[in-house]
């Protein structure tokens, strides 16, 4: 098991909490502009900023750097964190083992930090903030009294949130939140040593990519898992149902082991709006790959809001450059996420990772170098698949670039090198790259996976060019936003005449 399991082990006998009662209030700051207090029963998170702005708790551990409530060891059986509190610290509330509620008076907590409520083996009642972005690594370990969780739309869970968290009985998972590895797994010893055991309790929503075959991953039992994937659903309560192409994914006979695919989705960006979907898209994407591509799953790179250095160093330097013989064989590369043009630089395109600003460009990756870098790996083919735009307008029709919201731009049209890429892009010019929320994806990614399903991968890239363009272009009219997108295909100079009888 992972690291984090001597933390439980060696903070599980926790800091022993005083039972007397306090006939005065008790006070002191957790971080800058925020001050906490306590009755002898509640403490309470305030922000005291005089310039009215967002704050965040200071971060702890369960070593020396220990709260100050626990440092005190006071008998904490109620948290209330009040309105203008972003972040919970790391640690903030660990090893309270009074703690029965925690309460919050608005929807501003973005973050619930690593061992936040750790080992909180008596707080029953919880409900995460709407507005909750990430709840990071063990945030509620061992939680062992806590009966159930309602995980918020777009929530990212980190590996192991909810570990140990042995009681609880009903989860409900918002389709667009994301799961990371064992969430909600329960720690055993076999033999002295840890294993997983898969939560088998009810839940009420999942989102589309979990299934019976990576149920495991995620801590989920297939049982809980096939219970709630075969009941019948009801999607009035969140934005999008479970797909036709997320559930109906054909298998393939051929193996192509000289295929490789990096697939990036870039959903939660820290400077500018989030995309849906994006990382739903990659991961069902994937699942294309290895399904019905026949691409082994070794070949296959996922990486989910990746940054500048994930891109261009760990992914096309550290791993698809050293591929060898690349000159007999395919690299297939999909990227959904935002694009943006800078209209200081004749309105050049470039991908915006998700640690760069929409108003600096120049820091994220220029689309042409990006495509000519492809073509200098000097692959037998490369095929890249955009799901995003270069018009400085998202999925949900907000601006990208700080200063240019509802403001389209058109960037000018990348440029190739060396190599034999075909590029299909989800949209031309000053267009939006579109989200299609009634199927939970990208509207270009869409109509990709439904060629894939359809086609069960056998076709030919003018074939699939033809008709992902009148299927998105006539499908856009009909969304909320009803503006124009048009994908296009274009190719690399040595293979204009050649493109159209290319296939996967």
């Amino acid at each position: 098991m992972k690291k984090y399991i001597f933390i439980l082990i060696l903070s599980v006998f926790g800091l022993s909490t005083a039972n007397a009662q306090y006939s005065h209030r008790i006070e002191g700051t957790c971080g800058e502009d925020v001050q906490w207090s306590f009755d002898g029963n509640s403490l309470v998170i305030s922000n005291v900023s005089k310039k009215g702005l967002m704050v965040k708790m200071a971060d702890y551990n369960v070593g020396r750097n220990v709260a100050p409530w626990a440092k005190q060891k006071l008998s904490v059986r109620s948290v209330v964190i009040m309105k203008g509190i972003r972040n919970i610290g790391s640690c903030a509330f660990a090893n309270l083992q009074d703690l029965q509620e925690v309460r919050f008076e608005g929807t501003d907590v973005e973050t619930i930090g690593w061992g936040a409520f750790m080992n909180c083996g008596r707080l029953r009642n919880i409900s995460i903030p709407l507005e909750t972005k990430t709840i990071e690594t063990i945030a509620f370990a061992n939680c062992v009294s806590l009966p159930s969780i309602i995980i918020p739309d777009r929530c990212r869970l980190a590996d192991q949130a909810f570990v140990s968290c042995t009681n609880l009985k009903v989860i409900d998972i918002a389709p667009t939140a994301i799961i990371g590895h064992h969430a909600f797994a329960n720690e055993v010893l076999l033999n002295g040593k840890p294993r997983h055991a898969l939560y088998n309790g009810e839940i009420r929503r999942l989102p589309s990519y979990v299934n019976l075959g990576n149920s495991a991953e995620f801590g989920l039992s297939k049982e809980s898992v096939d219970k709630c994937t075969t009941k019948e659903k009801s999607n009035a309560d969140y934005d999008y149902a479970t797909s036709d192409v997320d559930t109906i994914i054909p298998q393939g006979y051929r193996m192509r082991y000289d295929t490789y695919a990096l697939i990036i989705g870039n959903q939660n960006y820290r400077f500018v709006s989030d995309v849906p979907y994006a990382i739903h898209d990659a991961r069902v994407f994937a699942e294309y790959c290895k399904k019905t591509l026949g691409i082994p799953a070794e070949n296959i790179h996922i990486a989910e809001d990746a940054t500048k250095q994930m891109i261009m160093e760990e992914e096309l330097e550290d791993w698809i450059s050293q591929i060898p013989y690349r000159d007999d064989k395919k690299l297939i590369v999909y990227y959904a996420g935002h694009g943006v043009p800078d209209i200081k630089n004749k309105n050049k395109a470039y991908i915006l990772p998700t640690d760069v600003r929409g108003t600096n460009p120049k820091r994220g990756i220029a689309l042409d170098e990006f495509y000519s870098k492809l073509g200098d790996l000097a692959f037998r083919q490369t095929s890249v698949f955009l799901d995003a735009c270069f018009s400085g307008v998202n999925r949900n029709n907000e601006g990208v670039s700080e200063g240019l919201r509802g403001v389209e731009i058109e960037a000018e049209d990348a440029t190739f090198g060396n190599g034999s890429v075909v590029v299909f892009t989800a949209a031309q010019g000053n267009e939006t790259a579109q989200g299609y929320p009634e199927e939970g994806h990208g509207l270009f990614t869409y109509y990709l996976l439904k060629e894939l399903q359809q086609t069960e991968g056998n076709v030919t890239y003018g074939n699939m060019s033809d008709n992902i363009k009148s299927n998105v272009s006539l499908q856009a009219l009909q969304l909320k936003m009803r503006k124009k997108q048009t994908p296009a295909t274009s190719c690399s100079e040595k293979i204009t005449s050649v493109w159209r009888d290319m296939s996967f």
